[in-house]
């Protein structure tokens, strides 16, 4: 086996300096625990221990839909397109080939130690299941990520800073990174992002409640039990979508956030939801179902939050994606071991109250990290129950692709570490506009405005954020 070569750094509170000394070499990936403003969730030492900043990948893989797989290679400065309907082998495949690497004290508590990063889109559900999910004509990558060799880790419960090379890094890749972080950070000018206009919704209201009366027609005649139905909200820009970012991730704390660039597209996402975690061959999951907005004052807040752990209705909507959740792990996972040791526990952030269960389980040795994304991909709260016709439902009553918008972002590393989200309060920057989505779970006793008001409740600090501070008046 061979080692890791680490070296550390200055540690710092806001790694938001560090990413920007790499913003502009290839596809950085900014995974943004959001720990420097402070605690914001009782499992802080979990989800907002770290934030890992990566770019210039040795490989990156871009699948289209239609099968349209697009593989560059950075050390060989090549592109190449394949056509296939199985676009995570290739990830599989590139993470087997990676030098295993020896464990020591040293490396025992980095979480990603040189592997893949990169987000999954909600989109790739119509590949997974071909059969049952029509394709959708959009042009957002089904799947982006790359093979990175290197990554700077931040531990904010050590309060250290480490620049981590696998031994398989190529030599230009790393003395890019090294000149990289010895040049002056990417100077940005903070009045340089607008927006053009304030957000608007996609549907109307109207379009919004014949949407919600289908799915109470489908739960009457026994489709399904559940469907999470969502909105799009869309304004147009110009400028620097990082300084959005830097802006939103002070007021809108979220252990799972995330900043992407892409040639052709940004991604800023500010998701407050696990999906998959994978350490050891122990497997977690923390499905969120069940919402309220903060109260305006803190009597408010209290009694806001007890009504939301007391509700029958939540807690029904919540218990029927941890069986979904449940049922996902057990095709994966050994035999018996599948467990809830959280049930409708109740998470507060900027925003919003949720409630937040949590099923374990402990992958069987026949498959990899990707087998346990692909089987469990989409996560099954932004789904529905039963989750495939919940999928189907979705793609004919929802009129725009949620394309990263519930999907998934986050890292498996060579070691086998897995962390990903699933992309919710997320914004998509492309050809000029921006997108961002809200939503919730429709059952049988649910209320078309409630309902309604929910999706907005969700996103609105997203879109007051950038309004408030960047829209041209």
């Amino acid at each position: 086996m061979k080692s890791l070569t680490i070296l550390e750094l200055e540690y710092k509170d806001d790694t938001s300096l560090y990413f920007e000394h790499f913003i502009e070499l290839p596809y950085p990936y900014f995974l943004d625990s959001s720990a420097f403003n402070g605690t914001h969730s009782i499992y802080k030492d979990t989800f907002s221990r770290y934030d890992i900043i990566t770019a210039a990948p040795a490989k990156h893989f871009t699948a289209f839909p239609g099968g349209k797989l697009i593989m560059e290679d950075f050390v060989d400065q090549t592109k190449r397109q394949v056509t296939t309907n199985t676009p995570l082998n290739y990830l599989s495949e590139s993470l087997e080939r990676m030098s295993l690497i020896e464990q020591s004290a040293e490396n025992s508590d980095l979480p990603f130690q040189g592997g893949l990063v990169g987000f999954w889109s909600y989109e790739l559900c119509e590949q997974i299941e071909p059969e049952r999910i029509l394709p959708r004509d959009n042009d957002t990558p089904h799947i982006s990520v790359g093979l990175y060799h290197w990554a700077l880790v931040t531990d904010h419960k050590k309060r250290s800073a480490s620049l981590v090379f696998h031994p398989d890094i190529p030599e230009k890749i790393k003395a890019q990174v090294l000149q990289s972080l010895d040049t002056e950070r990417k100077a940005v000018n903070p009045s340089s992002f607008k927006l053009l206009k304030a957000f608007e919704p996609t549907q109307s209201r109207a379009e919004y409640q014949t949407a919600f009366q289908a799915i109470q027609d489908y739960i009457a005649a026994g489709d399904c039990y559940e469907v999470n139905l969502t909105q799009r909200f869309t304004t147009h820009h110009t400028g620097d979508t990082w300084e959005a970012y830097k802006k939103l991730r002070t007021t809108t704390l979220a252990p799972y956030s995330a900043y992407i660039k892409r040639p052709d597209m940004e991604i800023l996402s500010h998701s407050p939801e696990q999906f998959i975690r994978l350490k050891d061959g122990k497997v977690s999951t923390n499905p969120i179902k069940g919402t309220r907005p903060r109260g305006l004052t803190p009597e408010s807040d209290l009694a806001i939050a007890n009504e939301l752990k007391s509700s029958e209705k939540d807690q029904s909507e919540n218990l029927m994606i941890v069986d979904l959740l449940r049922n996902d792990l057990g095709k994966v996972c050994k035999t018996g071991s599948v467990s809830v040791p959280r049930l409708f526990a109740l998470e507060s952030y900027a925003n919003v109250h949720h409630l937040v269960s949590t099923v374990n389980g402990e992958l069987d040795d026949h498959h990899s990290p990707v087998d346990l994304l692909e089987s469990t991909f989409p996560g099954g709260s932004i789904t529905g129950a039963p989750k495939i016709r919940s999928m189907e439902i979705i793609r004919e009553l929802e009129p725009v692709a949620r394309t990263i918008y519930c999907g998934s972002i986050g890292y498996i590393s060579c070691d086998g570490t897995m962390d990903t989200s699933i992309a919710i309060r997320t914004i998509l920057s492309k050809d000029g506009e921006l997108h961002c989505w809200g939503g919730g779970a429709i059952i049988a006793d649910s209320d078309c405005d409630s309902e309604y008001e929910e999706s907005i409740t969700k996103v609105r600090n997203l879109m007051n954020g950038l309004e408030d501070h960047f829209l041209a008046r």
